[in-house]
């Protein structure tokens, strides 16, 4: 699973400081929607990586720490790209099998496109769109080793955003 970090602050940050940039209060009130999501979902995780920088680390513990589960820090993924993530997750444990990697867009955006060749007919569009804060996409691999992983081995199976909530929660 790939997430993005929540909306951060816009202001007062500069190129020098980005890595300190923190949520916005529409941030924090996504991740909670977001853990709360989860949690009726009844997903397990194994493993959650984020990236070191505040955003990452905040949005994994407000999504994260209501299901009680530990979030394992890493330097690797602040401004990385598809590849660096990939070679991570190919040095995997395969004891592990669902992973959650928090991190930055536009490294989100590529890792799904470039591990993703098959997606569900309702979820084609979101290949192509704007990986939006605070969204997470669930990708299925049919690998019993990580090390085994190529580009192009996933399947999207799912794709949810903050929009995508709102809209679940305006229906019910």
């Amino acid at each position: 699973m790939l997430l993005r970090h929540a909306s951060a602050e816009p202001q007062g940050y500069n190129q020098e400081e980005d890595h300190e940039k923190p949520l916005d209060e529409q941030g924090k009130l996504d991740c909670k929607k977001l853990s709360d999501w989860l949690k009726k979902s009844f997903l397990d995780f194994d493993l959650v990586i984020s990236s070191d920088a505040i955003r990452a680390l905040q949005t994994s513990s407000l999504v994260f720490d209501p299901l009680n589960i530990s979030v394992k820090k890493n330097d690797l993924f602040y401004l990385c790209s598809y590849e660096e993530i990939l070679k991570y997750i190919k040095n995997l444990d395969n004891n592990i099998s669902n992973i959650v990697v928090v991190g930055h867009e536009p490294s989100m955006s590529e890792t799904m496109r470039e591990l993703v060749s098959s997606v569900r007919p309702d979820l084609e569009n979101y290949l192509k769109s704007a990986y939006m804060p605070c969204t997470m996409s669930f990708i299925y691999f049919n690998k019993k080793n990580w090390n085994e992983l190529e580009k192009g081995d996933g399947l999207l199976e799912a794709y949810i955003s903050p929009k995508i909530l709102n809209e679940k929660n305006e229906k019910n």
